[in-house]
């Protein structure tokens, strides 16, 4: 018995054993790209390239020296063979086909050198900060920002609101066809949005709704996330039909229900239903493409897209503007992490 036992508890340390490895390098794999995207934020364009990437930014060693006439300029220092020794030499000037070399610290002794490489380069790491601000002059990203949110919260809002009046109906009502259209409703998550987008560029072009906002927020009034529905309805299928009952003992007609009795009851399916509807408009870039054309609309998508058309030969400064991008979602996701597994687990197994 006592060999079984411990027989058991070797089995499970070992299962935990492997399960923590196994999450380890799935970390490692996910994390990667981005603590390399971060590293890349805060080098220069005189980072110096290595094969494999170097996750720390490193850059040429570069000095000045007064003593040549030009205070302003810096010079590379190399690593220089000079009678058998290695020395770190400035490289100021081209020579016929030799490089003239000299000591930083005395600027005196100087050499006439073959011409080094680009690996005897001195590498020094340098964190360049000033890559945010450049990133946020450069571009009107407080503007971005400003829009994006515009949208964002009036579109989250009108989604929650009509997936949950959709869901409502579904889940507490009875009437003829009720699970027809029900049916009719999921079966749009398998049509893809390219069929229907012709159409409805047109509709909203006829409308005088091009180059506005209104494609952006006003479907989102009229529940056009099914899954949404689909979710928010499957909590509310699990609450049970007692609770209205008493309520209309009290008094309360079907919105007083749905006020003070379902939708305290479902706050972790709605707050994950308005996570995912917020980052989803916080990344949008396909449809903001397709309606919005003035530049000072533009969401933080379009701007980023912009941004790196126009810097794509600065790698720092592309880094940065999408490290700035990608905060406040993955800060929005930590903050809200309990409520939105809450809310997809429940909505997922009730009903």
């Amino acid at each position: 018995m006592i060999r079984s036992r411990q027989t058991i508890r070797r089995l499970e340390l070992q299962r935990k054993t492997f399960a923590l490895i196994i999450l380890i390098l799935g970390s490692i794999f996910v994390l990667y790209p981005v603590a390399s995207m971060l590293c890349g934020s805060l080098s220069s364009k005189t980072v110096i390239k290595t094969v494999p990437a170097s996750l720390i930014p490193l850059e040429g060693k570069q000095v000045a020296i007064p003593e040549l006439g030009k205070p302003d300029q810096k010079y590379f220092v190399y690593n220089v063979e000079v009678n058998g020794k290695k020395r770190e030499l400035a490289y100021v000037e081209k020579v016929d086909k030799m490089w003239k070399y000299v000591n930083p610290e005395y600027p005196s002794e100087s050499y006439l050198l073959p011409p080094a490489t680009p690996d005897q380069r001195v590498r020094t790491v340098r964190f360049n900060w000033r890559n945010y601000s450049d990133a946020l002059k450069k571009s009107p990203f407080p503007r971005y920002i400003l829009n994006t949110l515009f949208i964002l919260f009036i579109a989250t809002f009108g989604a929650v609101l009509s997936s949950v009046l959709v869901a409502y109906g579904f889940s507490r009502f009875h009437f003829k066809g009720r699970n027809v259209l029900f049916l009719i409703l999921l079966s749009t998550m398998m049509l893809p949005p390219q069929v229907t987008l012709i159409p409805s560029f047109i509709m909203y072009k006829w409308l005088g709704w091009y180059n506005t906002y209104l494609p952006l927020t006003v479907p989102a009034f009229f529940a056009v996330g099914a899954m949404n529905v689909f979710l928010i309805r499957q909590f509310m299928m699990g609450l049970p039909l007692e609770l209205d009952e008493a309520a209309k003992i009290d008094g309360c007609g079907p919105i007083k229900i749905l006020w003070y009795v379902i939708i305290p009851q479902a706050k972790p399916v709605l707050l994950t239903i308005g996570l995912q509807t917020a980052i989803f408009w916080w990344n949008d870039y396909y449809y903001a493409l397709i309606y919005i054309q003035d530049k000072m609309k533009y969401t933080v998508a379009l701007g980023l897209q912009s941004f790196n058309a126009l810097y794509f030969n600065n790698s720092g400064l592309m880094a940065a503007a999408t490290i700035m991008v990608m905060i406040p979602p993955v800060v929005i996701f930590f903050i809200f992490q309990k409520y939105f597994i809450q809310g997809t687990v429940i909505s997922g197994v009730k009903g």
